[in-house]
């Protein structure tokens, strides 16, 4: 059997000193370094949960601005549409006006000069046929 004797309260003594050592040397120190790398891992993926919310939102934003310009061009291209028509229709109305008035212009000179010619053609067919008519008489 066990004898308890001096040797075992040595022993006791020795193994509790070297536990509260081990415990102030290797265990404290150790333990110190894993809840400071877990609480740095722990940092870690918050800080990188934020960035990824900060991050969507982000592109959220991006997304809505292309969303918004993208109407707006449209609107702007379909604005200059719509003028370029009018302009087009305002341009053909004023080339068609002139039109109108240049065959306008021209018809009065061709009427004009056809009154020229009938007047001078009158004129003309009286001394040709006084002309006829003195020959014909001579």
């Amino acid at each position: 059997m066990l004898a308890v004797d001096a040797t075992l309260l040595i022993v006791f003594f020795i193994v509790w000193v070297l536990l509260f050592m081990l415990k102030k040397v290797f265990f404290n120190p150790v333990r110190n370094i894993m809840d400071g790398r877990k609480e740095a891992v722990e940092n870690n993926l918050k800080a990188s949960e934020e960035a990824k919310t900060q991050y969507e939102t982000n592109i959220r934003k991006i997304e809505d601005s292309l969303k918004a310009a993208r109407l707006a061009t449209r609107e702007t291209q379909e604005q200059f549409t719509a003028d370029a028509l009018r302009e087009k229709d305002r341009l053909l109305s004023e080339i068609a006006q002139e039109c109108r008035a240049k065959v306008n212009e021209a018809k009065e000179q061709l009427e004009k000069k056809v009154e020229d010619l009938k007047k001078d053609l009158a004129s003309e067919s009286k001394v040709l046929s006084e002309k006829i008519e003195q020959r014909l008489l001579h």
